[in-house]
């Protein structure tokens, strides 16, 4: 396989350079696999022009196995309550 030619293992590298690639696109890293946008731009633009870059990554069209958008409506951060 591609990947595993290009990091080996383990593969913390291709994480790393997947979230690189998702901030130049104005994605934020929020927890594990999940990257949240909080452009003012059209949400189906942005999440097309990530596809489109992710699908020119050739290890990575090889092994994804599951990849979703979704519109996050609003955005809470309850940390300062759970601290308190």
């Amino acid at each position: 396989m591609r990947f595993l030619k290009k990091y080996g293992e383990p593969c913390n590298k291709a994480y790393d350079d997947l979230r690189q690639e998702l901030e130049l696109l104005g994605f934020e890293n929020t927890q594990g696999s999940v990257y949240v946008n909080h452009s003012k731009e059209n949400t189906l633009t942005q999440v097309y022009k990530v596809i489109n870059k992710l699908s020119q990554i050739e290890w990575f069209k090889k092994s994804v196995r599951d990849i979703r958008a979704f519109k996050v409506e609003g955005f809470s951060d309850f940390t300062e309550i759970m601290k308190s």
